[in-house]
């Protein structure tokens, strides 16, 4: 009775994380459409929204890349509401949620790309433009270590020439 149990037991954990990992491999976001809803995010705020629900549910530790255009998704909401501390809560919470992705994976070129993007889009009354000559120096050094496409340099690199 009790090894049957234990059995039981055994195969039911088993199960559960078939499951788990068969969900969270079936379920992998596309960096190319994430890349496409960020950059018109902080214009359209039914395309933030949705850029906030494709990256929900990723951590720092298992996809640091989504995880870091969901802090940044997470900032621009701050365009997109009326109330002034609304858009303060937003802002300063995706802030910290980007800054500590940068701080533990500053050798992710994309993840400096998201701050440097949504830096160079901050007012400047917010102070959050520290980075920006940093994060762009660090970019176009390692651009070509990316494998991005050739458009989505083309896009990043127009955006660094801007600034």
């Amino acid at each position: 009775m009790v090894v049957r149990t234990i059995i039981r037991q055994k195969y039911n954990e088993s199960v559960m994380i078939t499951t788990l990992l068969y969900i969270l491999l079936s379920s992998s976001v596309q960096m190319d459409d994430i890349r496409q809803l960020f950059t018109t995010a902080a214009e359209d705020e039914s395309t933030c929204e949705q850029l906030m629900k494709t990256t929900d549910g990723y951590t720092m530790d298992y996809k640091p890349v989504v995880f870091a255009y969901h802090a940044a998704a997470e900032m621009t909401m701050a365009n997109h509401v009326m109330w002034p501390v609304s858009k303060l809560s937003y802002f300063n919470g995706g802030k910290r949620k980007l800054e500590e992705v940068v701080s533990k994976y500053s050798s992710d070129v994309e993840i400096r790309y998201v701050r440097f993007a949504v830096q160079s889009g901050s007012p400047s009354f917010l102070g959050y433009k520290d980075d920006m000559a940093q994060d762009e120096a660090y970019i176009r050094k390692n651009i070509d270590k990316t494998d991005w496409t050739g458009s989505f340099k083309k896009d990043v690199i127009a955006l660094l020439d801007k600034y």
